[in-house]
């Protein structure tokens, strides 16, 4: 890892510590600690900045943008622009009793940013107050939960932001990065400000890999059968993306079959996909925003500063908004049937310079081990449970999430949807899915199960549609009309 990069985290984790350990009525000092590493931390961002594109110089902008937007009769806006330009203690907890009388939920997603960041002891105390008076809805039993607790209410209830809302908090984020105040002030709609949380690192804050290297399967000796990769096939090349590898980095940049591609992978949302990243005559850099939507990673590039929705690949704020990426099959799979299937694979090789120790399971092994969701989403059916994973399908406006543990119990299936007939084979751990001609399908014996096509006894194949995979919240909270297997 280069020393800027040592320095970006770095400043980062001090940051993310900082909001950690605050203590009660200490609003001013760690204010002052968030503006004292601040400046080292927007040169070393610039200059990571400029090393990967330089036409995609990062410029300062102004800490006082919402102070400046915060005029008129809105005293209450007023006031907690001030906790932040101008710091005095205890003044983040009489600006929450005031938004509390004032009665308008409009004031959640500025309580529930306020948690986010500065919510610990007695500034704690007055935020939890104010939003239980605002929402209706009692106190977590545990005061570390306040967050998801409101913001699952938030995300489900959707209320309009008071007005001044994206710049104020696009001053609050830039605490943290100043990154985040030029993202943030590019988002148009404060419902989609609201939504979006700080995922607990700043822009470029989890390291994607760029143009990784790959070896051949008799060099990769570390690899074991059992464990997870995702296996993609474009033009005719071949490539293994081991989740021990891409559960740290989340996102490569690169090309394969001459394409260039982005495989992007949200262990929050256990969902991996892959992308073309040309966009018109661009190629596109990604790299993570340190943002979330519904816990789900939100992607910027280089070159246009552009926010993506990772799961869906459309683009939410920027110059680019509305574009949507077009995708590849992506296979997620055991390396053992991978290679078995795919001897000539390249494998992603073990990157250099970064400090994980790449085992397979040692990322976000507590987080998988658990059904809590980390970050606040929207309810979602208990059709499946929350982060039991489906396979996806979304073609010609009909969706659908098959469980992938029945699908592994039940062997093929043939479901219908949307007056499509469609195969479903498990992987060992994910799913590919076919298109047939119609219901009257012999699934009971099959002869290979292919990247591009199911082969049947009979000798007659069916070629393989773009399917995804994901924890079922993510699915959900994207295509809440999907149609769903069993069910």
């Amino acid at each position: 890892m280069t020393t800027r990069v040592v320095a970006v985290v770095a400043a980062f984790l001090a940051s993310a510590a900082a909001l950690l350990v605050l203590g009660p009525g200490n609003e001013t000092a760690h204010l002052e600690e968030l503006r004292s590493q601040q400046a080292a931390r927007q040169e070393a961002r610039a200059e990571l900045s400029r090393e990967a594109n330089p036409l995609n110089a990062v410029t300062t902008t102004s800490t006082t943008v919402a102070s400046e937007q915060a005029t008129g009769d809105d005293a209450i806006l007023v006031a907690v622009t001030s906790a932040l330009v101008n710091p005095i203690e205890g003044q983040l907890a009489t600006v929450a009793a005031q938004m509390a009388a004032d009665g308008d939920p409009g004031w959640v997603p500025f309580l529930v940013d306020l948690v986010r960041t500065f919510g610990v002891g007695e500034t704690l105390d007055a935020l939890e107050d104010a939003l239980a008076g605002l929402t209706g809805v009692a106190p977590p039993a545990e005061r570390r939960d306040v967050f998801t607790h409101y913001g699952r209410w938030m995300s489900a209830q959707l209320p309009e932001p008071r007005a001044g809302y994206v710049e104020w908090k696009a001053q609050l984020y830039g605490l943290a990065d100043p990154a985040f105040t030029t993202l943030l002030l590019q988002v148009d709609d404060p419902i989609v400000a609201a939504q979006l949380q700080w995922g607990g690192v700043g822009r470029g804050g989890i390291p994607e890999l760029n143009d990784p290297e790959t070896i051949a399967v008799a060099a990769a000796d570390y690899m074991t059968p059992d464990e997870l990769t995702f296996g993609a096939v474009v033009n005719g090349e071949v490539r293994s993306y081991p989740h021990r590898i891409l559960d740290h980095h989340e996102l490569a940049n690169d090309t394969l079959g001459g394409e260039p591609v982005a495989l992007v992978n949200c262990t929050l949302c256990r969902t991996g996909v892959l992308y073309s990243r040309r966009v018109g005559d661009l190629v596109l850099d990604f790299q993570t925003s340190g943002l979330l939507r519904n816990s789900n990673k939100v992607m910027v590039d280089l070159q246009t500063d552009t926010l993506w929705n990772q799961l869906t690949g459309e683009a939410i704020a920027g110059s680019l908004a509305g574009t949507v990426l077009e995708r590849f099959p992506l296979t997620v799979t055991t390396y053992g049937a991978w290679i078995e299937e795919h001897p000539d694979s390249g494998i992603v090789a073990i990157p250099t310079g970064f400090p994980f120790t790449y085992q397979p399971g040692d990322a976000y092994a507590e987080y998988f081990a658990s059904a809590d969701v980390w970050y606040p989403i929207a309810g979602v059916p208990d059709t499946f449970g929350e982060k039991d994973q489906v396979a996806t399908v979304d073609i010609d406006g009909a969706q659908l999430a098959v469980g992938v543990d029945a699908l592994d119990a039940g062997g093929p299936q043939v479901i219908e949807l949307g007056g499509r007939t469609l195969v479903a084979v498990g992987t060992g751990g994910g799913a590919r899915i076919y298109a047939a001609p119609g219901p009257d399908i012999d699934v009971v014996t099959i002869a290979a199960a292919g990247e591009e096509a199911l082969i049947l006894a009979d000798g007659s194949s069916l070629p393989r549609i773009q399917s995804g995979q994901s924890f079922w919240f993510a699915w959900y909270l994207n295509f809440p009309d999907t149609a769903v297997w069993p069910g």
